[in-house]
């Protein structure tokens, strides 16, 4: 099937935020480095590769563990959302043709979900600032999932709360654990091309069913 079919049968479309949906994972190493410089470490060089893909609790465990902070999980994932919540509110713009596609999706009754390893906090400040909010019928965060991405765990809580049929459902995603969670999960992967992940390029390609470069390359 040509990828701009893809809406013709799909039933739900469940977007990934980061990397995904809104242009943010630059961030992300900026503030492993203040953090952990603040506390007296520098970034380790495999860094960015061991952490890519996990939910906020996750990476809390992954820090909590190689660098010995006595914070709890909570304690550390609060501070992350104090340094990241400004970017949130101001520097997370709409992928390309993203809000062109959520419109689609409005118009054509198609259902419309989120899922994110990323908090609740970050993800409605993003949605709130880029006037997309309302256009969500599902939310998953890192606050709804025992197992974070590639586990399925969040793709199919959304597709709970959708109420549609995992096998009916289209997902977006930037990084291989999130592609892994979707094709684990009974769904359609898309992935969507972003900078930061670029050097998983090859493992993406091996995961994916379909990939884009624009939201608008999906519709009809």
């Amino acid at each position: 099937m040509e990828k701009n079919r893809l809406l013709e049968k799909a039933k739900a479309f469940i977007f990934d935020l980061d990397g995904t949906l809104v242009n943010s994972m630059w961030m992300w190493p900026e503030i492993d480095r203040e953090f952990l410089n603040n506390r007296g470490f520098e970034v380790p060089a495999d860094l960015k590769e061991e952490i890519d893909g996990l939910s906020m609790w996750d990476d809390a465990i992954y820090f909590k563990k190689r660098f010995g902070f006595k914070d709890t999980e909570q304690e550390l994932i609060d501070i992350w959302n104090d340094m990241a919540l400004h970017h949130y509110e101001n520097d997370t713009p709409l992928k390309p043709g993203a809000k062109e596609l959520l419109d689609y999706l409005k118009e054509k009754g198609i259902r419309t979900g989120l899922a994110t390893s990323n908090s609740l906090v970050l993800c409605e400040a993003s949605l709130k600032s880029n006037g997309v909010y309302d256009y969500f019928d599902a939310i998953v965060t890192s606050e709804d999932v025992v197992h974070g991405k590639p586990d399925p765990q969040c793709y199919q809580i959304a597709a709970e709360r959708l109420g549609i049929n995992p096998a009916d459902c289209l997902v977006a995603e930037d990084l291989p654990a999130g592609l892994t969670a979707a094709k684990t999960a009974g769904m359609t992967a898309i992935a969507v091309e972003d900078d930061y992940s670029s050097i998983y390029d090859d493992e993406k390609h091996r995961l994916l069913d379909f990939y884009i470069r624009d939201f608008r390359e999906l519709i009809p």
